[in-house]
């Protein structure tokens, strides 16, 4: 007697138990192609159920899943300053790793191209050892003139990525950066997440920062960064009309969050490598932790032979 399906037998091998079945068929004077049909059925059943479903987050491919990305940087204004609101594209890494880029690897000669059309430059290419530091969100009556001492000290150059509104109330410090050497970048004005703008509010945000910026003493900027890296293909669109090379980061300790002067200090040594662009901040808030790790990883880094350049 064949037991009916889904029927366990204790002590009875399954794979015994289906030939059972096939014998008690076959005795039955069932053909042989009709045979045959039904071992495939089983066959297949027993394939399928050893194969991965996409629900184990294999895909189904037995592979492991893509994390999704998850990326830091400054809240946008009204933003909870403890989370973290924002994507980036393609990053299948943590937030404090690297995003993926198209542009050539660091190479041995002083060549930093152009990043692909319609993606930002998230590395420096001036070969071995060449790393570069950005500071956001100032200028900060408080917090720029600090930052400006330690770059003296140690003699680094340096991308300052400025507000406009805070430019135009802090002309004199942006005179300060500007005569010390440091690169001035373009910001935005208000800090706006401009993913979620069309392409006439984003021209006003860079054109008010750049009008703010050249009247402060600096040099018409030649990069601009998105705020949170909140990048678009608009935002793509109206910095190529404006002729600005949009600019992003490979290293984020998230020293706005105030995670500590340790944790920041340990992210920037342990993802720092030939081509990063390392993000602080001089601006948006208390900065005092940020202020405290650069005057620590800046000698360790320089003492572990890196030199820094500007995008």
């Amino acid at each position: 007697m064949v037991r009916p399906e889904g029927v366990s037998v204790s002590g009875v091998d399954p794979q015994n138990l289906r030939g059972a079945r096939l014998g008690a068929i076959a005795g039955r004077g069932v053909s042989r192609r009709l045979l045959l049909g039904v071992g495939g059925v089983l066959l297949l059943g027993a394939c399928s159920d050893s194969k991965p479903s996409a629900a184990d987050g294999s895909g189904g491919t037995g592979s492991p899943a893509v994390p999704q990305p998850r990326r830091g940087g400054a809240p946008f204004p009204g933003g909870d300053p403890a989370a973290d609101t924002s994507t980036a594209p393609g990053d299948s890494h943590s937030n404090d790793s690297p995003p993926p880029d198209n542009t050539p690897p660091p190479g041995s000669t002083g060549n930093d191209p152009a990043p692909p059309p319609g993606k930002p430059q998230f590395y420096i290419h001036e070969g071995d050892k060449a790393i570069a530091l950005t500071i956001d969100d100032g200028p900060s009556a408080k917090y720029t003139p600090q930052v400006l001492d330690l770059l003296a000290q140690y003699k680094i150059p340096a991308t300052f990525c400025m507000i406009g509104g805070n430019a135009a109330k802090h002309a004199s410090l942006v005179q300060e950066v500007t005569a010390a050497g440091h690169l001035v970048a373009n910001h935005t004005f208000t800090h706006p997440d401009m993913s979620k703008m069309d392409a006439g509010a984003i021209r006003t945000e860079i054109e008010r920062t750049t009008d703010a910026l050249t009247k402060a003493g600096a040099k018409a900027p030649t990069f601009f960064r998105a705020p949170g890296g909140g990048w678009s293909p608009a935002v793509f669109d109206v910095c190529s009309q404006l002729g600005l090379r949009p600019l992003d980061w490979s290293v984020d300790p998230r020293d706005w969050s105030r995670p500590g002067t340790d944790h920041i200090v340990s992210t920037v040594m342990g993802h720092t490598h030939t081509g990063s662009i390392i993000l602080e901040h001089d601006g948006g808030g208390d900065r005092s932790q940020t202020v405290a790790a650069l005057q620590k990883f800046l000698p360790q880094l320089l003492a572990a032979g890196y030199h820094f350049v500007q995008p």
